[in-house]
């Protein structure tokens, strides 16, 4: 069996290139539709926020869209999202990947919808994930804020941590960079 890896642009691309690419990648995109669909095999979830899927015959990283997981150095909650994350999406599944745009190391932003439901939706639920939009500001047209809020008044997951654990964001930025989304 041929072994997929994630194909990385060699330069950043913005979301106006990654919708002009597209197409290209995809062969039933609609023109008018904001966020074009296609379905996709999940191979195997990388981390709380990253899976590796078959795009035609290419194994691409797809950083999901609109929110952001602990990062591993942050035991024993990136560890969790990983898991929960990885019980929505066992290798093999097909899932509806919906573009949003494409990121700085060359992976697809994307929601995906497994059998008509929101991966990330339960992840947020739970606790388990932070909303975040400041990575493309794509994210309107979504309920996560409120399934943030939800998680947050019941003191799940992340925010069983009074006011919730240390924003990964924050660390990035505090590291310069080193450590990585």
């Amino acid at each position: 069996m041929r072994r997929l890896q994630p194909k990385l642009f060699p330069r950043p691309i913005s979301f106006a290139g990654a919708v002009m690419l597209w197409p290209a990648l995809l062969t039933t995109t609609a023109v008018a539709d904001p966020h074009p669909r296609r379905e996709v095999t999940v191979l195997t979830v990388n981390n709380g926020q990253e899976v590796l899927v078959d795009l035609q015959g290419e194994g691409r990283a797809v950083r999901l869209a609109c929110i952001q997981a602990p990062l591993a150095e942050q035991k024993p909650w990136a560890e969790r999202a990983t898991a929960q994350l990885r019980r929505s999406l066992q290798p093999g599944s097909i899932v509806a990947l919906e573009l949003r745009a494409r990121d700085v190391y060359g992976r697809v932003v994307a929601r995906l919808i497994n059998d008509g439901a929101d991966v990330a939706a339960p992840l947020l639920r739970q606790g388990a994930v932070f909303a975040y939009d400041g990575y493309l500001g794509q994210c309107n047209d979504l309920d996560y804020d409120r399934f943030e809020s939800t998680a947050k008044t019941a003191q799940l997951g992340i925010w069983s941590v009074p006011g919730g654990i240390q924003r990964p964001w924050n660390l990035i930025e505090a590291s310069g960079g080193r450590l990585a989304p």
